[in-house]
Parts: structure tokens; C-alpha cells; sequence
């Protein structure tokens, strides 16, 4: 089949992706990524999020050394959020209720001009260590029903302070994305008993040409039907719900192996590649854990580059149908990470 028009099937999203290879190439006098990198202090004094500085709510940050972790001063989502008048009495055109929630950021080092790729090995483990953490502490809340760790890399993700950092939300819901992934996974076991959507995908015959690596407990892929040009998923070996179900061994080896796909971006594109991160976890709204049974944790790495210069936007018939158009043949995008030299 040709590289170009070719749609594939995204199975944990259970949508099209449209893999349009001849895009990659066409004219550009579009807005470009400016690969140049300012120097930044090791600390800022401006910086919220460095050790000593007094934040906007008038707290003063202890003088940490590593990771650190806050509640947000300004949430999306506050556990005190009250509940309005009226809404137990709304219709189904005009439904609304109190969003309740945890917001908080995490800081990966107490130096402002650092990122994940550049961190000792025992400080890229604690980091790992603080998100179990913080998701331990959190999908037990009884006002959460799923927990995003994430992190916003690069003024290309929109991310407001350059301090290494990314943030946990606790959701009063479950994601349209987390209901999603959960029916597909479930569904895909009714269909394979005994067997597991990503657990399969890091197993097909095919599967090598878009492997990126495999340590002792991981593999790093490139999907199928990758959303992002070089988008890749860090997925256990052993099928596990979350987090919190992972042994210490298997912390050890997620930190190494996502801080060398994190250098692999770097040299890809020959700087601190801006990058989103999204650490999906199974939802925490039942108690019943068959409900999760099938659920495959896993981490996505989604660059927002298609190359060192050109920003991915999404344009108006991926706004209007959710169906991505990637510019870039997977297997092509994990051939170039596989030859990155870290």
C-alpha cells in the first residue's frame, strides 16, 4: 500500500487516523518552532516553582533539593467547589455540577534549567517514585474517578513556566479518552480471551519495524496509527492497572527507559524537544476491580513537532471530525528514533 491515503485504525481510541506522508512535503510558509535555546539560571528568582521564591498565594517554597510537589494555586478543579443552587433539578439539555477535583504540580528538580533528559539517574527514579506517589494518594479520594499525570513541555505545548515540572489532575468523571480506552480494552478481551489489546500490540509478527526499544520490563513503540508524527507509547511488560501496581524493579527500568526516549527527542531534534506527556492510569470510579481488569497502564509521549522547525496544528477537518491526520509514516518515525544516537 502506498505511504500516502492510507487511513489506519487506532484500536484503544477506536477511530481513523489518516497516515498522509505526501503532506510532510508539501510548500511551507507556516509559523516555524525556533530551534534556538535561550540559557536559563538554575534558579529564578521569578519562578514560582523554585525553592525560596514566594508564590502567588503567599506561600514561600521550602529550599528543597529534587522533586516536589504543591497543590495548584490556581486549579481547574477544587475539592471545596460548591454546590449550586438548583442542580439536582436540572434537565438533560442543561446539566451542570460542582467541579470537584484535585489540581497539583509536581517539580522533577529544584533547578530551573533542567528537564527530565538531563536529570541523574536517582533523580529521573524519584521523579518516577513521586508520580506513584501522588497517583496512590489520590485515586483512593472518593471525589476521584480518574487521575492525569501529566506533563507540558516547551512554550510549542503552551506550557507557562519553563521550570521542569508537569501537574496531576483528579477528575470528578471519567475522560471521554478514559471511557474509551477502557470500553475498547474490554472489548478487545471479549473478542481474544486471555489476551490483551497492548499486550498483542507489542507482540505482533509486524511489531519490531515500530519498536523503538526493549529493556528488562518495557518496550517503547511507535502506535500503529500514532495520532502525533513521532508520537511513542512506554508500555509494561506485565499488564498492570496503574502505578500503584508496579514493583520497585519495574520503577528502576521505567526511569531509565523513559529518560532515554526523552534523549532520543533531544537528539532527534537537536535541542530540548518540547514534548506532552500523558501517563494513562485505569479510572478509580469503582471498587470493583473487574471493572479494570483488561485496563494496560501506559505512558504516551506526543511530540508536537513534524520536524525540528514545523509545529503539528490541528486543522479544521481534525477539529470537525477528531480523526488525525499524521504527516509521517510510523514505521519511518521509529526507524529515525531507533537511529538517534543518546
Amino acid at each position: 500500500m502506498s505511504n500516502n491515503w492510507e487511513r489506519r485504525w487506532h484500536p484503544l481510541l477506536e477511530q481513523w487516523v489518516i497516515i498522509a506522508a505526501n503532506s510532510a512535503v508539501r510548500p511551507w510558509s507556516g509559523i516555524v518552532s525556533d530551534t534556538a535555546t535561550q540559557a536559563r539560571p538554575a534558579f529564578d528568582q521569578h519562578c514560582y516553582l523554585c525553592p525560596g521564591v514566594t508564590r502567588a498565594n503567599g506561600t514561600e517554597n521550602p529550599s528543597y533539593q529534587g522533586t516536589y510537589a504543591i497543590d495548584n494555586d490556581f486549579p481547574s478543579l477544587a475539592l471545596h467547589a460548591p454546590l449550586a443552587e438548583g442542580d439536582e433539578q436540572l434537565d438533560e439539555l442543561r446539566q451542570r455540577a460542582p467541579a470537584r477535583g484535585v489540581c497539583r504540580v509536581l517539580c522533577w528538580s529544584e533547578k530551573h534549567n533542567v528537564t527530565m533528559a538531563e536529570l541523574s539517574a536517582e533523580g529521573m527514579h524519584n521523579v518516577v517514585k513521586l508520580w506513584q506517589h501522588e497517583f496512590t494518594r489520590l485515586h483512593t479520594n472518593s471525589e476521584v474517578k480518574q487521575v492525569l499525570i501529566f506533563e507540558n513541555k516547551g512554550v510549542e505545548t503552551g506550557a507557562s513556566n519553563l521550570h521542569p515540572h508537569g501537574q496531576v489532575y483528579g477528575y470528578p468523571f471519567v475522560s471521554d479518552n478514559g471511557k474509551r480506552m477502557r470500553q475498547a480494552q474490554n472489548s478487545y478481551a471479549a473478542k481474544h480471551p486471555g489476551q490483551g489489546l497492548l499486550a498483542d500490540m507489542l507482540s505482533h509478527p509486524d511489531a519490531d519495524e515500530l519498536i523503538v526499544e526493549k529493556s528488562a520490563h518495557w518496550s517503547v513503540i511507535v502506535p500503529f496509527a500514532a495520532r502525533f508524527s513521532y508520537e511513542t507509547w512506554v508500555v509494561p511488560h506485565r499488564r498492570v492497572a496503574n502505578l500503584a501496581e508496579l514493583h520497585d524493579d519495574e520503577l528502576q527500568d521505567l526511569a531509565h527507559t523513559y529518560q532515554r526516549q526523552a534523549k532520543r527527542y533531544d537528539a532527534l531534534f537537536k535541542r530540548p524537544a518540547p514534548n506532552i506527556t500523558l501517563i494513562h492510569n485505569a479510572p478509580s470510579d469503582s471498587d470493583d476491580p473487574s471493572v479494570n481488569q483488561h485496563w494496560h497502564f501506559h505512558i504516551a509521549m506526543q511530540p508536537p513537532l513534524r520536524d525540528p522547525e514545523k509545529l503539528k496544528y490541528l486543522a479544521g477537518a481534525e477539529a470537525g471530525t477528531n480523526n488525525i491526520i499524521n504527516p509521517l509514516q510510523p514505521e519511518h518515525a521509529a526507524s529515525q528514533l531507533r537511529e538517534c544516537k543518546i
